[in-house]
């Protein structure tokens, strides 16, 4: 899918200046991280300000989930010795399906996953401060990239990375065309091949990454997807969602 098709719907950012410096916590506090709730049209979690417009008429899932296909972002933290316990280093808070769950597809279920990430875990990627900072954007993306699992996905084609400000905060677009396997129970169970597109929008709020997966194997779907709106609101502000 070409760059002139992406499409991003307005974001409003109101932030404080003392935010570049965000709270530094340890690696576990992530666990304690509100998951948000749904008000109407909107996802909103007061903790990191941040509200995020659903997709008119899809499915939200209020239980914990796994998304589709394992679409997911992998824990890797760095761990001195076998003796360790495993540290939560990420948190999923919203997943949204077109479809209802359990619903007889002919094709892929176009999805989103929100994923919270905490930073402090993963010291060896650097989010770009600079949309001119080009070595910086490709190596943070290969990173990122390496902690999005899909298992048994077959990658088709190389990741597209675009960089922007919006408001004064700069965002990670990364895509990348990928090939899965998937049951299709109304061909009697067969395992078909689908060629899919996965976007990711990440951007820092509050102190952690927060990242956007976004699959479809329709590039209408997927530019609906993108052109849904976050917002990231000072607390107080009157257009907060409330």
């Amino acid at each position: 899918m070409a760059l002139t098709r992406i499409r991003y719907g307005i974001i409003s950012v109101m932030v404080w200046s003392s935010l570049a410096a965000s709270q530094v916590r340890a690696p576990s506090g992530i666990a304690q991280l509100d998951k948000g709730r749904t008000s109407g049209q909107f996802y909103v979690n007061s903790e990191l300000h941040l509200r995020y417009q659903l997709p008119d008429g899809w499915a939200v899932s209020e239980k914990e989930t796994v998304a589709s296909h394992q679409f997911s972002w992998a824990d890797k933290p760095s761990a001195k010795d076998q003796q360790t316990p495993t540290i939560q280093c990420s948190k999923n808070l919203l997943f949204v399906t077109k479809h209802p769950e359990g619903m007889t597809l002919s094709g892929f279920d176009p999805m989103e996953l929100i994923i919270a990430i905490d930073p402090t875990c993963f010291p060896e990627i650097n989010f770009p401060k600079s949309t001119a900072d080009h070595e910086a954007i490709q190596r943070a993306a290969g990173q990122f990239l390496s902690h999005l699992q899909t298992p048994g996905a077959v990658v088709r084609a190389p990741a597209r990375v675009r960089a922007f400000e919006n408001g004064g905060r700069l965002m990670l677009d990364i895509s990348r065309p990928l090939s899965i396997t998937t049951r299709e129970i109304t061909l009697g169970s067969r395992t078909m091949i689908r060629n899919v597109d996965r976007s990711v929008l990440m951007l820092p709020a509050r102190g952690y990454w927060i990242a956007w997966i976004f699959v479809s194997g329709d590039d209408v779907d997927m530019d609906y997807l993108k052109a849904t709106k976050i917002f990231l609101d000072e607390p107080g502000d009157s257009s907060s969602v409330k």
